[in-house]
């Protein structure tokens, strides 16, 4: 059940959320005397990718650990390079399609990705990999839709992976469909409750849908099992601030900012929020108690699924 917003300072009231699309798009400073909404973190799907098996002792070593190391160096259009010279010399191989979909993904290039990734699947209707961050990059490129049916082959596949269910939400979401968000979410946590990136992108999306008090509870959890990560601080401070709670909305910011020195919008929160007064007669809140209370929710969810 959607919970109610029990504190509505008056800057809220005369703003409306200003978030960024996909990505993390930095919003320009604004002063902390404006009226405006905080900035919540969008970079809902940050995780580094898994190394890919390797690829069998037939194919040409050399020629595709190049281009592998430059994925890794994080010099992606090398990458593409050395990937798209080892497709042409290893046309069936579907781990070169998929590496070549990945470092054009990472090199800006959606289209180039889109294609790469398709012709691995077209290889290997199994590459369930494939699959995944195709469903990313259609996200990305605007193609919820898409990106839902391709997932929904995964569980298919496998119907234990969580992270299919993770992207379906994102999808979700992207379609402005929230409560099928927040249910795909829940079923990410139910097969992995120690999912954080579940658990964030279900506390943003409930913040979305203005159900301030019930984000606390998987953000507090995300952050208490990854406290480094400055998205999770930066969006579990959104829900204190939203909650009233200022002082440890501005922990939560400064946290953020220890993690990342250079995010933008944790500082333009920070700003803001310390000049703002905490009202005394709000009722205080226990983080580590509230992030309990989310495994106990996942496992009532868990026990209402048997």
């Amino acid at each position: 059940m959607r919970t109610t917003l029990r504190f509505t300072p008056a800057w809220l009231v005369a703003g409306l959320f200003v978030l960024a699309g996909c990505g993390d798009k930095s919003p320009k400073p604004v002063s902390a005397k404006e009226t405006r909404t905080p900035e919540s973190d969008v970079r809902v799907e940050t995780e580094s990718t898994p190394a890919p098996t390797e690829p069998a002792a037939s194919v040409a070593p050399m020629s595709y650990e190049t281009a592998d190391s430059a994925f890794r160096e994080h010099r992606y259009e090398d990458a593409v390079r050395g990937f798209t010279a080892y497709t042409a010399n290893r046309p069936t191989n579907a781990w070169g399609f998929y590496m070549l979909g990945l470092s054009s993904w990472r090199a800006g290039d959606l289209t180039g990705a889109e294609a790469a990734l398709r012709q691995a699947l077209t290889i290997d209707a199994t590459h369930v990999k494939s699959y995944l961050n195709l469903g990313r990059v259609l996200i990305e490129a605007g193609q919820p839709d898409s990106a839902i049916a391709y997932l929904d082959t995964v569980l298919r596949i496998d119907d234990s992976l969580g992270e299919a269910y993770r992207l379906i939400g994102r999808a979700h979401e992207v379609k402005g469909e929230r409560d099928e968000a927040v249910t795909a979410y829940h079923e990410a946590l139910v097969l992995d409750s120690t999912d954080v990136w579940s658990m964030n992108n279900l506390g943003l999306t409930l913040i979305h849908q203005g159900s301030f008090d019930e984000a606390l509870r998987p953000l507090a959890r995300a952050v208490e099992l990854v406290p480094e990560v400055a998205t999770f601080q930066n969006n579990l401070g959104i829900a204190l601030e939203q909650t009233g709670h200022f002082t440890l909305a501005a922990e939560a910011f400064r946290a953020a900012l220890a993690a990342d020195s250079g995010f933008t919008k944790a500082a333009v929160n920070l700003e803001r929020v310390q000049s703002l007064k905490e009202d005394p007669n709000i009722p205080p809140v226990d983080l580590k108690s509230l992030a309990q209370e989310f495994v106990r929710q996942i496992g009532a969810w868990s026990f209402a699924g048997e």
